[in-house]
């Protein structure tokens, strides 16, 4: 049996999927999940089955139509970690060179590894409020270069890359004849101030996303690649060999959500805006031992200690009042912690007392 230091899987997941529940969810990364009554049912019922071996043909027209781009853009994937395995695969051959950004979404440096690509990082730096240095990144461009990968909202600090650094990048890699790719999975949280998505940079540039973190939608696995038209079929023939055909049900569902979207959208915002207010206040609060760089919109942010050290001490004290936060270890960054706020208001309210009166060292009522 493989020892677990020789699994094939992401570190950061694993611990997600055992450690990160609790009563007052902080780790959560992403929206409250939504009801069956949240989403209508469509007019012609839940499909089984259908002629849809490229995805389902209506949902792909939604996810254009909402994205300004050609259906023979869009490639269908299982969520957005789906959608950025799928594109790797597609891309890359062992040895290749990959720029990832740091801090990262450990799932994507996992999915880089697996399949062979020589990872080189590049820092978004908290002092530089998380800012893309073009210029940096443009001197790592070497001929071995294959892909850069960066995450707009960044996840874990929920900063929006400037949309003119982005363009010059995403210019700099068609140059060096690479590829960009931008997961942009949060970026419908921004609403009205949301930028074009990134597959307008040019065809050096891909997007991923789905409707699971913004909207709640995450049993749908409703993703999707953005691309120009020659890698996109590139992409579908390489999804050929992880089945024939898409979640017939999951797909008309997912059609049906980007109709939906308006009430999805105000669902959101109706969790986020009071959540947001009350983040925004507990950091200022907080001052003194936490320093953030905080967006003006997001549904998480990266908090640091002031007094440097690891978090995973506040992190177990944390468990012991049944909240949850995410180690800044799994983004390497262990005086950080991820702080998410997609949940109820209530149990935002109620987390982050909790997370007061760890930090200030006040006892809980059972003593611990």
């Amino acid at each position: 049996m493989a020892k677990e230091s020789e699994l094939k899987h992401s570190v950061f997941m694993t611990w997600a999927k055992s450690h990160a529940a609790a009563r007052y969810n902080l780790a959560n990364s992403g929206m409250l999940p939504c009801a069956p009554a949240d989403l209508p049912i469509p007019p012609q019922g839940i499909e089984l089955n259908g002629k849809d071996a490229e995805g389902y043909p209506p949902l792909r027209e939604a996810i254009a139509h909402r994205h300004g781009v050609a259906p023979e853009q869009v490639v269908h994937a299982q969520g957005t970690s789906g959608a950025n395995f799928l594109a790797c695969a597609t891309l890359l051959e062992p040895g290749d060179e990959v720029l990832v950004e740091q801090p990262v979404y450990e799932p994507i440096l996992a999915v880089v590894k697996y399949l062979g690509g020589r990872v080189r990082r590049f820092a978004r730096i908290f002092e530089e409020k998380y800012a893309l240095d073009v210029d940096a990144i443009r001197k790592l461009l070497t001929a071995g270069v294959k892909l850069v990968v960066l995450t707009s909202p960044h996840n874990p600090s929920g900063v929006v890359a400037d949309p003119a650094a982005l363009e010059r990048l995403a210019g700099c890699c068609a140059q060096s004849g690479a590829r960009l790719l931008v997961d942009e999975v949060y970026r419908d949280i921004l609403f009205e101030e949301a930028p074009p998505s990134a597959a307008h940079l040019g065809e050096a540039a891909i997007a991923t996303g789905s409707l699971t973190k913004s909207y709640g939608l995450g049993g749908l696995r409703c993703g999707w690649i953005l691309c120009e038209k020659t890698l996109s079929e590139r992409m579908r023939r390489m999804n050929d060999l992880m089945g024939v055909m898409g979640p017939r049900p999951a797909e008309v569902l997912g059609e049906a959500a980007f109709r939906s979207l308006p009430l999805l959208a105000a669902r959101t915002r109706s969790l986020l805006d009071p959540n947001l207010r009350l983040v925004h206040g507990f950091l200022e609060d907080h001052a003194d031992l936490l320093e953030c760089v905080v967006p003006s919109r997001s549904m998480k942010v990266f908090p640091r200690l002031k007094a440097g050290g690891s978090v995973d001490e506040l992190h177990d004290r944390l468990r012991a009042r049944d909240t949850s936060i995410v180690p800044g270890r799994f983004f390497d960054a262990p005086s950080h912690f991820r702080l998410g706020f997609g949940v109820s208001t209530a149990d935002v309210a109620a987390g982050l007392h909790h997370l007061s009166e760890v930090l200030r060292g006040r006892p809980s009522p059972d003593g611990i």
